[in-house]
């Protein structure tokens, strides 16, 4: 959209130009994106990406199967408004130990690398940790179909999801106790 100068306008208003609408329209985007790989069995590794009109930044993040710790983590600051910015990489590594299955990691993490370093990273590392269980259930689901090519997928979740407590009653599996149903 084209913005006319003030001046511009005014001088549309003198030429009788009444019926003139001007509309303001602000940009903004924003993409968060998390994948994860299996890098052997006892490790996740996590790539999530944070990119939109002013910041563009990533983090790695080693994840330990079954106990959830993050061994591992680094960042990047690929675009940023500071030159504080890149500084807030370091407080990633106050994130080290903290396990994705205690019951307050959002908030350790959001204090540690949220407000201490960038409230960005944090976010990206709080949609990394809101995907360990999705990505152990997708696992599990590719496994069985490996095994069994006529396995049903939602049949495969569903028993990931019983043999799995600490997985029960996050938004893709059912409230702890709920009987099963027909999808």
């Amino acid at each position: 959209m084209s913005a006319f100068p003030i001046f511009h306008l005014c001088a549309l208003c003198e030429l009788g130009v009444e019926d003139l609408r001007i509309e303001f329209m602000i940009t903004f985007s924003r993409t968060l994106l998390v994948g994860g790989e299996f890098l052997d069995e006892k490790t996740l590794r996590f790539h999530g990406i944070l990119e939109d009109n002013i910041y563009a930044m990533e983090i790695h993040v080693d994840v330990e199967i079954p106990d959830g710790k993050i061994g591992k983590i680094r960042g990047e600051m690929k675009r940023y408004t500071t030159p504080v910015c890149p500084q807030a990489v370091s407080f990633l590594q106050k994130a080290v130990g903290i396990s994705l299955r205690e019951d307050n990691w959002i908030s350790k993490v959001n204090r540690e690398v949220g407000q201490r370093g960038c409230q960005h990273f944090a976010e990206i590392l709080i949609e990394c940790g809101r995907c360990l269980d999705s990505a152990l259930m997708a696992r599990a689901v590719e496994k069985t179909q490996a095994e069994n090519p006529g396995a049903s997928p939602q049949e495969a979740a569903r028993a990931w999801v019983q043999q799995h407590p600490e997985a029960q009653g996050a938004c893709f599996a059912r409230p702890r106790g709920e009987a099963p149903r027909a999808d």
